[in-house]
């Protein structure tokens, strides 16, 4: 009995350094998934006072118009997809080629949770289990991979705006690695592929679950 509950108390401070290792490896990550976060509340928060017009008008940057989403073809639901996700993370490849872009980065996570926070908050506020269910089956999934692609590029992003800032300043001293552009463009170009596949999976969910559902 000592034995095992010696075990049982060792796995669990081993399991714990790994999870502690893991969270410093991953700092960055850690860091933008909290502003990400912060969005999503507050997008939640908002959804109480927010109706289906502002939705619509926000579709172009979060595709928010979940209305439209069982009508649609599927390759305008890819597209409209796609679109959101690109936008961010153009935004973070922008960001990324400022010394200054690091530090609006931040604000570019808190935008996108916002967007999916409201469009959740309205669901559940709205139409309750229904919207939850909705929210899950349909919207989540791609909406899961998309907020991974954009944290890679809001890390890539930063990674890249801190390499400029230490050449600004050190600009005479010859230690300083010059940034290079080459790895940089795949880097984004392997994040796009991912948005890519969120987008198949809005495809793929919306056609096969969005039909259950009417909200009219």
């Amino acid at each position: 009995m000592v034995a095992t509950t010696y075990r049982l108390k060792r796995n669990i401070s081993l399991n714990g350094r790994i999870f502690m290792n893991a969270l410093r490896e991953n700092s960055t990550l850690v860091f933008f998934s909290v502003f990400l976060i912060c969005g999503m509340l507050f997008g939640a928060v908002f959804a109480r006072n927010a109706d289906i017009t502002t939705l619509k008008k926000l579709d172009f940057l979060f595709y928010s118009n979940f209305q439209s989403r069982a009508g649609q073809p599927i390759f305008d639901v890819f597209s409209a997809s796609f679109a959101s996700s690109f936008l961010f993370i153009f935004v973070c490849f922008l960001c990324g080629l400022s010394m200054w872009g690091m530090f609006l980065i931040p604000a570019v996570l808190f935008f996108r949770g916002f967007g999916l926070g409201l469009t959740s908050g309205y669901l559940y506020a709205v139409y309750g289990g229904k919207g939850v269910l909705f929210n899950l089956s349909v919207i989540l999934p791609g909406a899961f991979v998309c907020c991974i692609a954009i944290l890679l590029a809001a890390k890539e992003g930063s990674r890249f705006s801190r390499v400029i800032a230490s050449c600004s300043a050190g600009s005479g001293k010859r230690t300083i690695s010059q940034p290079k552009m080459k790895p940089y463009l795949l880097h984004f170009g392997a994040i796009l592929m991912l948005a890519f596949l969120a987008a198949v999976f809005d495809v793929l969910f919306s056609g096969c679950f969005a039909g259950m559902f009417s909200f009219k």
